[in-house]
């Protein structure tokens, strides 16, 4: 009796395959379906993520590519070692990850790693708690935007930045204090330092490349979401729901949570605007959708971090737990703060605006089409009549 082993590589080259496939009859059947995706994710691009990340990222590359990290790090290396068990020049970078937004703390940890100012093992620590939203994203994005208060934004971000805090004081259980020092005290020795000219450009550089990065996952999973919701997967999955929870809750509801889950997993925007939408569930759903970041951060963050070795399968069960800790500090603070009418306003058209309604403004712009049409469409004549007269005057001559 012979016994076929099928090796790992090869079932996973044969769902690739499938997989592959299963995309390409997706963008075939249903293009106006990814096409619809595609721009949605371009307009949360151009209107979110490029105003509020890239002047952090630049700033992150330059702290640490000019050496400022390790200058400030000598100011604040008691509280960092005393609170985290880290060496004085992570400050930077953990500041960093508090309000540059998701990628830019882990952009910032893998440039620490570079640069050897920290040990790989440290900056897996690092990227337990640094890889968070930032206030630009949360309170003028999620708070101002999808919930219709800058109030609600400020609470939700106080409650990730906590979430964030206790975890880097969990993950500091087990560490040497005395052997991490001496480690970085030899490291920050031989950190290597450019020139502020230098280092602006290189930041620069680095920063444009990350997000170009981050803008591909979120067009890329944008549009992922909307082939899914077109192909039926979406009421496929309701339905499945329906059945194991019974007629005991509506069908709007379940159809909003299964919704939100799936947009919540995938890409943090979608997510927190599918949460938005849930009512008084609101703040909790916000608070898990924030601290797991969705798989489109995660990809960035290992697209960032690619050849350092920093991603293991503990970054993944920590984004869970931020997620648990996000969802459940939201829902207390929330509960225990005095706060108007929880009155929520979904925010999914708000940032998208395709066309106008104004009739003035329509109007207006008509009229100064017409203008150019016919400011335009006198030039050439002029231009002809002088050239006729040119040539008649050299033809004379």
């Amino acid at each position: 009796m012979f016994i076929k082993t099928i090796r790992k590589s090869s079932i996973n080259s044969f769902l690739m395959i499938i997989g592959c496939m299963a995309a390409g009859w997706l963008l075939i059947a249903l293009p106006y379906a990814a096409s619809s995706g595609i721009s949605r994710g371009l307009a949360i691009c151009s209107s979110i993520i490029i105003p509020s990340l890239f002047p952090f990222l630049v700033l992150a590359g330059f702290i640490v590519k000019s050496g400022l990290s390790t200058y400030v790090g000598k100011w604040l290396e008691k509280p960092t070692q005393f609170v985290f068990r880290l060496p004085g020049c992570c400050a930077a970078g953990i500041l960093i990850g508090f309000i540059g937004g998701y990628p830019a703390g882990g952009i910032a940890v893998g440039e620490l790693v570079q640069q050897g100012c920290i040990t790989k093992e440290q900056g897996r620590r690092m990227l337990g708690f640094c890889v968070n939203g930032g206030p630009a994203f949360i309170i003028s994005a999620v708070g101002a935007g999808m919930m219709g208060n800058l109030q609600y934004g400020v609470m939700l971000y106080i409650a990730h930045i906590a979430a964030s805090l206790v975890l880097g004081l969990l993950l500091r259980i087990g560490t040497s204090k005395d052997s991490e020092s001496e480690i970085n005290n030899v490291v920050l020795r031989s950190s290597p330092r450019l020139a502020p000219a230098s280092a602006f450009v290189e930041s620069v550089n680095g920063a444009c490349h990350s997000l170009l990065l981050m803008c591909g996952f979120i067009i890329l999973f944008a549009a992922l979401l909307s082939l899914l919701d077109a192909s039926g997967f979406n009421r496929y999955i309701q339905t499945l729901v329906s059945r194991f929870v019974g007629s005991s809750r509506s069908q709007n509801s379940i159809s909003d949570m299964v919704s939100y889950f799936i947009s919540c997993l995938l890409e943090v925007s979608c997510g927190s605007i599918e949460a938005a939408r849930t009512g008084a569930a609101a703040p909790f759903l916000l608070g898990i959708s924030l601290g797991w970041g969705g798989v489109s951060v995660h990809c960035q963050v290992t697209a960032a971090l690619r050849g350092k070795k920093l991603i293991s399968r503990g970054f993944f069960a920590i984004r869970i737990l931020h997620a648990l800790l996000g969802g459940l500090f939201s829902a207390l603070l929330f509960r225990l703060v005095p706060v108007a009418d929880m009155a929520f306003k979904p925010f999914s058209e708000a940032k998208v605006v395709p066309f106008s309604v104004n009739a003035g403004a329509s109007a207006a712009l008509l009229s100064l089409c017409a203008l150019f049409l016919l400011t335009t469409a006198r030039k050439p004549i002029e231009i002809l009549t002088k050239r006729s007269k040119t040539e008649n005057s050299t033809s004379i001559v």
